[in-house]
Formats: C-alpha cells, sequence, structure tokens
C-alpha cells in the first residue's frame, strides 16, 4: 500500500504542476497581448521576435515557444472580422479562411470598423517525472483591442511603406 501512496504524491505533483504551468503561460500570453495593446507606432518581424523572447521568459518555458499576432478589423455590413496582417514566429501567419475557423468563434462582440488584436501562443509541457502523463502543447488564444491607437499596424501592410500598392495600377496587395 505504501508505495501506491508514494505513487499518487508524486502523481498529483505532476498534474498540479502541469496545471500550474498552464497557468503561467496564460498569464504571459496575457501580458504579451497587453504591450501589444499599448503600442503606438510600426511593428515588425523584429519586434514580434522581441515579444516571443518576453514570452519565453515569462512563461519559463524550457522548450521552444511559438507566437503568432493577427490584426482584425470587424465589418458590420458582412459580419465578418477582416484579417488586417498575420504574422508569426515559430508558426506562418493566417489566412482569411483560418481567421474564420479559428479566430471569429472566440472574439466578443465588436463595433463596426473597431480592430482587435489577438495572439496565440504555443508551449510544449513535459512533465516532470514518469506518471501517465504525456507531453502536451500548451495553447492559448487572447484578444485585446489597442488602448492608445486606432489599430496595431505592421510594418509594410497598409502603412504606406510596403512595396505593393493598391492605385489601379496592376500591383494590388494580395495579403490584405
Amino acid at each position: 500500500m505504501f508505495p501506491l501512496l508514494i505513487w499518487a504524491f508524486v502523481a498529483l505533483f505532476v498534474f498540479f504542476e502541469g496545471l500550474r504551468e498552464s497557468n503561467i503561460n496564460l498569464k504571459a500570453t496575457y501580458t504579451v497581448s497587453d504591450l501589444l495593446s499599448r503600442e503606438t507606432e510600426l511593428i515588425n518581424q523584429e519586434y514580434l521576435d522581441g515579444m516571443s523572447n518576453v514570452y519565453s521568459w515569462l512563461s519559463r518555458s524550457r522548450n521552444e515557444v511559438n507566437l503568432r499576432v493577427t490584426a482584425v478589423r470587424y465589418d458590420a455590413a458582412t459580419d465578418q472580422h477582416i484579417r488586417m496582417w498575420s504574422e508569426g514566429v515559430g508558426k506562418v501567419g493566417l489566412t482569411q479562411q483560418e481567421v474564420d475557423a479559428i479566430v471569429t468563434p472566440n472574439v466578443p462582440i465588436m463595433a463596426d470598423a473597431a480592430w482587435a488584436i489577438v495572439v496565440e501562443t504555443w508551449a510544449t509541457y513535459t512533465p516532470v517525472m514518469e506518471v501517465g502523463l504525456a507531453e502536451t502543447d500548451i495553447y492559448n488564444l487572447v484578444v485585446t483591442a489597442p488602448r492608445f491607437s486606432d489599430q496595431l499596424e505592421y510594418e509594410g501592410r497598409g502603412d504606406g511603406g510596403g512595396s505593393v500598392h493598391d492605385d489601379g495600377t496592376g500591383g494590388e496587395d494580395e495579403s490584405l
């Protein structure tokens, strides 16, 4: 009976540790989302790499972490969340179809033409001991409205700094 009690104690420790890891990762995702919501300048891939480093440090992950940021705008006429841009670190950006499938069910009710910042994070939890709990991916999705500006803009996407344009000459931006 004593070995069974020891195993139960260790198993409870491992399961509690998994829940703690999940909670830490969620808080780290909220922190990254809040940092992005306060940004008033253009961001770029280097900025997102830095946010991924912040997330990795806050989550104290021993494994590789991934981050994806998507900016969406709500269009009341079509009742659709329009992808303005989507970029990631370790993950590719979302297409409009993926936004409809993944993001739209998780975004709260929005006003017409309002923007939202969607931050997705992934981290892998590896149990400290073998008690029947497998290695698990921790996925979080957080939606935040921009705080100090109307929108979060990505360098080269609709800011006039990109190489593509839409002035009727045939060089339309297919990614928007």
